[in-house]
């Protein structure tokens, strides 16, 4: 009796397994295969369709530049002035380029419409053999202003005690501002008269902009003077000078679709 309850046990414990089992998913139908396959060709057989639309677009597309420039009297004067010196003690040398540097700052004081600024200062060893034999230290002064007279002026009372290393003109911020702003309406108008050269000859109803970027350029400094050394007082004038003209431009680099 115990073995046939044992047994009974055993295969109701077997059947249970076999009758736990998971359902497999049902596959897809071949109604549901049919319809994505249906779905996928109509994709490819659009693509050509998007792909000539694209090209289409491109070939009504039409890119040119136009720009406007003019010349510009130079009202803006930039000079650079400097204090070199050199000693075997470099508190010594330090001392001389401070005191000639106070010296410059305070005659630059008294120059009216004339903007001042202390540049860089450098101290280095002068490497002879090997060995440090003495100092070199330099330091420089900013000049900048319209007004050429007072500005050369003042360079002439400086070059007692410095050298003049820079001097160049160019065409002052505000003034380049009011320069460009007149050149950027005559490039506008340069470029609709294009855009509606372009529409005529090739036939079109009309056009869209699709892009236009403004470029400004020109105006870089002319320079006058290079390394003019220090001069005993008496034999300082001020620098004769003429500040010529620069160019300034403004292009348009436009890009429009024909109707």
């Amino acid at each position: 009796m115990l073995r046939d309850e044992i047994g009974s046990i055993g295969t109701g414990a077997r059947r249970r397994r076999r009758g736990g089992r998971r359902p497999r998913k049902p596959r897809a139908s071949g109604a549901r295969r049919i319809r994505a396959a249906g779905l996928l060709a109509a994709l490819l057989l659009a693509t050509p369709w998007i792909a000539a639309a694209d090209d289409e677009d491109a070939t009504r597309r039409i890119s040119f530049k136009v720009d406007r420039s003019t010349e510009v009297s130079n009202d803006w004067l930039q000079a650079s002035l400097s204090v070199d010196d050199e000693d075997a003690d470099p508190a010594a040398v330090a001392d001389r380029v401070n005191r000639k540097m106070a010296w410059a700052l305070e005659q630059a004081r008294s120059a009216k419409d004339v903007k001042v600024e202390s540049g860089g200062y450098r101290t280095s060893p002068v490497i002879e053999k090997g060995r440090t034999r003495r100092w070199r230290a330099s330091q420089t002064l900013l000049i900048e202003s319209s007004d050429f007279k007072a500005a050369t002026a003042l360079i002439g009372v400086l070059q007692e005690q410095l050298q003049l290393q820079r001097l160049d003109f160019g065409v002052s911020p505000k003034l380049r501002r009011k320069t460009e702003d007149a050149l950027i309406e005559d490039v506008l108008d340069a470029f609709k008269k294009r855009a509606n050269l372009v529409r005529e000859q090739l036939g079109a109803k009309g056009y869209e902009i699709v892009r236009i970027d403004l470029q400004t350029g020109g105006g870089m400094p002319r320079p006058m003077y290079r390394e003019m050394r220090a001069m005993a007082v008496s034999d300082v004038a001020p620098p004769a000078v003429e500040g010529g003209t620069t160019e300034v431009t403004v292009g348009a680099s436009a890009t429009i679709e024909l109707d």
